[in-house]
């Protein structure tokens, strides 16, 4: 009688066995077979057209790069990782620019002598004609920040309420003014590199694609507001956005947080750039301004959410920091895919503080430094910083244009103390002295022509009026020294060639 249990239980215990076979079989061996059957399949097919692509003479660097990590993944057996790996790679290869086209306008980049800057060109301060005729005068053949994407804009003024119109007319605020502009500058200057902007850093609580047309309201813009804490960082959505709102003026610093969801006490929250939805809003900006005719887009704050959160963990190395880093260089690529799609390379920029973080380096084209306010005020650069800047730039980048300007937006920005502490006799004296420095640092000055906030507690306006920096403003009266320097600059230039 004790055999037979003992035979039962034996039996029991082999079917229970031959069970869990089966299931691992089905559900974990199998699914395992399969997948690597699948991947080995999907490497052929990269390999096929990544030979034909590259035969044509694209530059597959990126695609390539991405398919060696996926091999490594599925060397690994990691087959979840290949697959997302490989469709970076595929969709890497959809965007793959010829070689010729890239490095032509490569070429085209560095040979640039003149940069201007001119914010935003349809402001409405002079007619578009008296824009042309100073971007003449200067030889610019880079003209910086002709229009910047910082608020939502509409297609036409005709679209708002009258009051709303008006205001939109006088300042030239809808992309019918912009494309029209562009499409004029770039007649009498066909040459000319023109660059629009997009300040990734404001996301209003009322936001619209202007690609589509699709209105997104607060409750759908509070969505794709920062929140650290997704992360596990602690650090609430509300403190977090709170702080930002401390940080460009919107709230005292010493004041308590309000309610940020408040429209009446934040007008904006800073996005999250991971967020598909606001990666898709953010490039219906850029994309917009490339078909109204831009040459390059400059990305004011890319690399900030990076930057934030590195500093709020103290790990550069933390997930979110590494999340936020790829994100930013998936939207520079993105870019740069939409505006091949539309036959021609689209250059973009950035500020330079990424190349400190421990990743491969965003396929940007060029990048943007500023003097400090101090040094500004003092009018005396630290030479020891540049010669930092420039050599951290130089090792993680490699020849890439750098650009610098007198930086803007807040109270305390390089302008403000440009413009309000130095008088017009020592703004003439400390543009000579930039140019020369930064030419003899590799640098290319880019000289303030028109525009750049001035502060809200602005003192001197430019025509008495403007809080906006004018070169040929009475105030100022800095646009003959400006002139000087880039025709010299246009003159060494064509002595060269």
């Amino acid at each position: 009688m004790m055999n037979k249990k003992i035979l039962i239980g034996i039996g029991i215990f082999v079917v229970i066995i031959a069970m869990l076979v089966g299931i691992y079989f089905i559900y974990v061996y199998k699914p395992s077979i399969q997948a690597k059957k699948q991947l080995t399949g999907r490497f052929s097919e990269f390999k096929i057209k990544y030979d034909e692509k590259k035969a044509q003479g694209y530059d597959v660097t990126e695609a390539e790069e991405f398919a060696k990590k996926a091999k490594q993944a599925f060397d690994r057996k990691d087959y979840k990782k290949a697959n997302k790996l490989l469709d970076k790679a595929f969709k890497a290869l959809e965007r793959a620019i010829p070689e010729t086209v890239k490095e032509e306008a490569k070429e085209r980049l560095s040979s640039v002598e003149v940069a201007s800057f001119y914010l935003r060109v349809t402001d409405g301060m002079r007619s578009i004609d008296d824009v042309i005729n100073l971007l003449k005068e200067t030889k610019t053949d880079f003209l910086f920040l002709g229009w910047l994407r910082d608020r939502p804009y509409p297609e036409s003024c005709l679209d708002l309420p009258p009051e709303q119109a008006s205001i939109c007319e006088e300042y030239g605020l809808s992309y019918e003014h912009f494309r029209d502009a562009v499409n004029k500058i770039k007649r009498e200057k066909p040459d000319l590199i023109f660059t629009g902007g997009v300040a990734l850093e404001f996301l209003y609580k009322k936001e619209r694609n202007p690609m589509t047309g699709e209105i997104f309201e607060q409750e759908e813009t509070w969505e794709m507001a920062l929140d650290p804490s997704k992360w596990g960082i602690d650090m609430t959505k509300e403190e977090f956005q709170c702080g930002f709102a401390k940080t460009v003026g919107w709230i005292s610093p010493e004041g308590k947080c309000p309610n940020v969801y408040d429209p009446k006490k934040v007008p904006a929250y800073f996005p999250d750039i991971t967020n598909p939805k606001f990666q898709e809003l953010f490039l219906s900006w850029a994309k917009k301004q490339i078909d109204c005719g831009v040459d390059a887009i400059w990305i004011d704050m890319l690399f900030s959410q990076a930057v934030m959160l590195a500093k709020i963990t103290g790990n550069p190395s933390h997930p979110a920091v590494k999340e936020s880093f790829d994100a930013a260089c998936e939207i520079v690529n993105e870019i740069h895919s939409y505006g091949y799609s539309k036959g021609k390379y689209i250059y973009v920029g950035s500020w330079a503080g990424f190349v400190r973080f421990p990743y491969p380096p965003p396929n940007l084209d060029f990048v943007t430094l500023t003097p400090s306010s101090k040094e500004v005020y003092s009018m005396e650069l630290d030479e020891d910083k540049w010669d930092t800047m420039v050599k951290e730039i130089r090792e993680k980048l490699g020849d890439i244009p750098i650009f610098a300007f007198i930086d803007f937006g807040t109270e305390t920005s390089p302008m403000v103390f440009f413009s309000q502490k130095l008088s017009p006799d020592k703004q003439k004296d400390f543009l000579r002295k930039m140019d020369t420095f930064f030419q003899g640092k590799g640098i290319n000055f880019i000289y303030p022509l028109h525009g750049g906030w001035m502060g809200n507690n602005a003192k001197i306006l430019s025509l008495g009026r403007y809080k906006v920096y004018d070169s040929l403003a009475s105030e100022f009266q800095t646009y003959e020294t400006i002139k000087e320097l880039a025709q010299e600059k246009s003159k060494i230039k064509v002595k060269n060639e």
